[in-house]
């Protein structure tokens, strides 16, 4: 049996569209308490399985930003943020651990994926990049050729030896236009070319990316102001620390809305808007969007 091709049928089965593999050497610079061999001893290789996100429900960003009709972001929350496509990811990294363990008698572990994770694990993000399914954006967002950031992934560890995938070495994907920065609507996105920049290593690979201030994000993806769809202002700070975040975050009701118990999906500007994987084709070209530009 060809394990490795298995997988990456089973992976197609389960409605995913792309899968890679990473060799475990790749996360020599994960911080401490998420290298994959601290979570699974003995961890030889990382299987990286990742779904687009739908193009109608990106769509349905578009209708919220630029039309006003914030009734659907809900849409986003459920098909691209929270509910699915995290739960086919869960499906589905079960199914290629349940058929690794089954097949070589080799210890697999799924990992949880989006909102559903429970405790810090390993980053999706960086074991994406290592597997070969894409490279670093500006944003810091992974972005893949064909969907660009509109994907989300999910991981299995195991401690079969499975042959690495190349990493992702071709054009460039992400060509520094500044939307994401641009969009971003509490400036959480640094400047690029600025100082305000992280650099990071991935297998031989470096990447830099832009200092994203979590806090600011909170504020947009969190509602913490009514101008973000919440039901007061929580915050007053443009530049808000942790601490003035969790005392806001604490004073949100219990969401009546059932996708979260406080919802963290209202926005996804940058991933809506980057031109990466194929924008203008998918979004512009159709009517769909405005673009960037009809975004204050």
């Amino acid at each position: 049996m060809d394990i490795k091709q298995t997988i990456k049928d089973l992976a197609l089965k389960y409605g995913m569209d792309m899968c890679g593999v990473a060799s475990v050497d790749r996360f020599a610079e994960s911080p401490p308490g998420t290298h994959p061999e601290e979570i699974l001893p003995g961890c030889k290789s990382v299987i990286v399985i990742g779904v687009r996100l739908l193009d109608g429900i990106i769509q349905a960003n578009f209708r919220s930003f630029e039309d006003g009709m914030s009734q659907l972001k809900g849409l986003y929350g459920t098909y691209a943020y929270t509910i699915l496509p995290n739960y086919e990811l869960a499906y589905a990294c079960y199914a290629v651990a349940q058929t690794l363990e089954r097949a070589t008698g080799e210890v697999a572990v799924p990992l949880s994926t989006g909102p559903m994770t429970n405790g810090k694990q390993i980053s999706l993000r960086h074991a994406a990049v290592a597997a070969g399914l894409g490279e670093f954006s500006w944003m810091s967002i992974v972005l893949t050729p064909e969907f660009g950031p509109r994907n989300r992934f999910g991981a299995i560890l195991t401690t079969a030896e499975i042959e690495a995938d190349p990493m992702y070495s071709g054009v460039s994907l992400c060509n520094n236009c500044g939307i994401c920065t641009k969009v971003c609507p509490t400036n959480a996105i640094g400047e690029y070319g600025s100082d305000d920049k992280h650099s990071c290593k991935v297998g031989e690979r470096e990447f830099t990316y832009a200092t994203v201030s979590m806090p600011r994000c909170y504020v947009a993806e969190h509602a913490l102001r009514k101008e973000f769809g919440g039901k007061e202002d929580l915050i007053d700070n443009p530049d808000p620390t942790w601490d003035e975040v969790n005392e806001a975050m604490s004073k949100l009701p219990v969401s009546e809305l059932g996708l979260q118990h406080a919802d963290s999906w209202h926005c996804g500007r940058c991933l809506s808007y980057c031109p990466a994987g194929k924008w203008k084709q998918r979004f512009r070209d159709k009517n769909l969007s405005k673009g960037a530009g009809a975004v204050s």
